[in-house]
């Protein structure tokens, strides 16, 4: 895995390959902007882009971890920081729910758990957005607390392909964080950022 220099052009790049991506007709849900989402997840931080290049090794191994499959192989972590001390980082996950797409952004603690879920955009139809409160569920749970539904997080009632993709998605976030970003963040901002 290398970590690469992030820049906002590639971040603009990725999100109009996204949009340009849905089919004409699909409108997206009004959801948080990826900078609300980043400022409440992580209040008064630093934070950090980072571009995370994963090999095919490092997409089975996180595939394996998260028992969720990924098309990504390039992943920006926004890592935020409060002074040296690591406040946790943030990714998004653009999955397929039904036959659109929704983008979602998950935020982890240092611990390696959840600390909170936002949705970006949301293409299907409005009934099977999750809501904040089911989202809200998932905060506090990582890895000594498994992410698989309907026994630790209860699916939504008629978006089961939701809830399904979400949970996709903040176990792949978990991976991420803990199998590819942590052991560089582990030496601290500036080890992590020579690289």
């Amino acid at each position: 895995m290398a970590v690469l220099k992030h820049t906002s052009v590639a971040s603009a790049l990725a999100l109009a390959a996204f949009v340009a991506g849905a089919p004409a007709p699909a409108r997206a849900a009004a959801g948080v902007t990826l900078d609300q989402a980043l400022a409440e997840s992580f209040a008064g931080a630093r934070i950090e882009p980072r571009t995370l290049a994963l090999s095919p090794a490092d997409v089975k191994r996180v595939e394996a971890h998260a028992h969720a499959r990924t098309e990504a192989r390039l992943v920006t972590a926004y890592v935020a920081w409060r002074g040296d001390t690591l406040a946790g980082a943030a990714f998004t996950d653009r999955r397929v729910v039904r036959t659109r797409e929704a983008l979602l952004f998950v935020a982890v603690a240092p611990d390696t758990s959840i600390a909170r879920i936002d949705v970006l955009a949301f293409f299907e139809p409005p009934d099977y957005r999750p809501p904040a409160r089911w989202l809200g569920l998932f905060r506090g749970r990582g890895a000594r607390t498994p992410l698989a539904p309907p026994r630790e997080v209860r699916e939504i009632a008629g978006a089961t392909l939701t809830s399904r993709a979400v949970n996709g998605s903040a176990r792949l976030a978990l991976a991420w964080y803990e199998l590819l970003l942590a052991p560089d963040l582990a030496r601290g901002p500036r080890a992590a950022e020579a690289r």
